[in-house]
C-alpha cells in the first residue's frame, strides 16, 4: 500500500491529507462552490429588468405648512415667518413634499414585505421545508432563497426608475430589513446576494416561527405613512399556508392591528404574491380537481378582499407554483414581481390593482 505524500500539492493529489497551512486555504478557495442565489440572479436579471428609466425625484424640503408652537419642533420654524405671513396669514414651517420637475417628476416608493415563518426555510436548513427546485450544482432552494433572488431583481428595477424603497419581514412580529426610504441600490443588492450559509444568522430573510402578516402591514404604515409620496407600491411575498377565508382575513384585515390592507392601499397599489413549490404533490397529481396550498391561499385572499371592497380584487393576489429550472416558470414569476416594481413608472404589464 502506498503512503500519502504530505509534500504534494493539493491540486496534484486529491487524496493528500493536510493538517494546517496555506495549502488548505488555497485548496478550499479553489474548490469553493458558486453562490447559487447570486448565480441565478445574475443569469436572469439581464433578461427581466427593463429600462430606460422614468424621471423620478425623491422628496426634498420645499413648500410651507402652518406652524404650531405647541406641537411642532422649533427646528422646523422658518425664521423669516416668525410673524404671520402677510399673504397666507399664518406662521409657517418647512414641509417635506415631492418636488415635481418635468412631466414625469414624481415622488414614488416601493415597499417589500417578506414572510419569514418557519415554512419559508430552505431544505438545506430543515428537511421538512418546501423545496422550490435545485440549482445545476444540486443546491436545494427554499422560500427564503426565492425571496432573496426576486427581491434583488425588484430593487434593481427600482434603481432604474429611481424609486426609493424599504424592506420588511414578519414572523410573530415585524422587522425592518432595510430602512427606508432608501436609494442605496448597490448596498442593498450586495446585502441580498452575499454568500450566506443555510443557518447564517445574518441572512436577510432568515425564517423562524410565527406568522403575523398584519404586524408587517402595521410596521409599513407606521414607518412609511409619514411620508408624502405621490404613490407607494407595496408587495407582500408569502407561501401558501392560509387556505381558508378565516385565516386570510386574519392576515390582511386584522382589526387588532393599527394598520391593515385598507390603510396601505390608500398609499398605492398593494399586491399579495403567494408562492408554492412545483414539487407539491397536488401539482403533480392526475386529479384535475386537486388544488395546492398555494392555489387555495390565492382563492381565500381574493374572496376576503372582494367581500371587503365589493369588487373583484383578483389582480391584487397572484399565485405561483415555482420550480426553479423547469419550464421557465421561475422566470415568469420573477418577471411578474419586477413588473410590480415598475407600476410607479406607468409602464407595467401587470394587471391593474385598485388603489382606494
Amino acid at each position: 500500500m502506498g503512503e500519502f505524500d504530505v509534500g504534494a500539492r493539493w491540486d496534484e493529489n486529491p487524496f493528500v491529507f493536510f493538517g494546517e497551512g496555506e495549502l488548505i486555504d488555497a485548496g478550499l478557495s479553489e474548490l469553493a462552490p458558486e453562490n447559487p442565489v447570486k448565480a441565478i440572479y445574475e443569469n436572469l436579471a439581464p433578461l427581466i429588468i427593463r429600462s430606460p428609466p422614468a424621471k423620478r425625484y425623491p422628496q426634498e424640503p420645499s413648500g410651507v405648512a402652518g406652524f404650531n408652537i405647541l406641537t411642532d419642533p422649533l427646528s422646523a420654524l422658518m425664521p423669516t415667518s416668525a410673524v404671520p405671513d402677510p399673504i397666507i396669514g399664518i406662521t409657517t414651517q418647512r414641509k417635506m413634499r415631492p418636488t415635481v420637475q418635468g412631466k414625469e417628476g414624481m415622488a414614488t416608493h416601493l415597499n417589500i414585505l417578506v414572510d419569514i415563518s418557519g415554512s419559508m426555510m430552505g431544505p438545506e436548513a430543515w428537511t421538512g421545508a418546501n423545496c422550490y427546485g435545485y440549482t445545476k450544482d444540486g443546491y436545494g432552494l427554499g422560500g427564503e432563497d426565492v425571496a432573496m433572488i426576486v427581491v434583488a431583481m425588484m430593487i434593481g428595477q427600482a434603481g432604474i426608475s429611481n424609486d426609493s424603497f424599504s424592506l420588511f419581514s414578519y414572523n410573530n412580529s415585524a422587522q425592518i430589513v432595510w430602512d427606508g426610504p432608501s436609494q442605496d441600490y448597490k448596498g442593498c443588492l450586495d446585502y441580498l446576494l452575499a454568500d450566506y450559509g443555510p443557518r447564517d444568522m445574518n441572512r436577510p430573510f432568515r425564517p423562524t416561527g410565527g406568522n403575523e402578516m398584519s404586524a408587517g402591514l402595521t410596521l409599513i404604515g407606521e414607518t412609511m405613512g409619514q411620508y408624502d409620496f405621490d404613490q407607494s407600491v407595496t408587495v407582500v411575498i408569502t407561501d401558501g399556508t392560509f387556505t381558508t377565508d378565516y385565516w386570510a382575513r386574519n392576515q390582511c384585515l386584522n382589526e387588532d392591528y393599527t394598520y391593515s390592507d385598507e390603510y396601505i392601499r390608500k398609499m398605492g397599489p398593494l399586491f399579495y404574491v403567494v408562492i408554492g413549490s412545483g414539487l407539491d404533490p397536488s401539482n403533480m397529481s392526475d386529479d384535475p380537481d386537486a388544488k395546492s396550498d398555494c392555489d387555495q391561499t390565492v382563492e381565500a385572499f381574493q374572496a376576503v378582499l372582494k367581500e371587503k371592497y365589493g369588487r373583484s380584487m383578483d389582480g391584487c393576489v397572484l399565485g405561483f407554483n415555482i420550480l426553479v429550472g423547469e419550464d421557465g416558470n421561475f422566470t415568469d414569476f420573477a418577471g411578474s414581481l419586477v413588473d410590480m416594481a415598475r407600476v410607479n413608472s406607468g409602464d407595467s404589464d401587470i394587471a391593474p390593482c385598485p388603489r382606494l
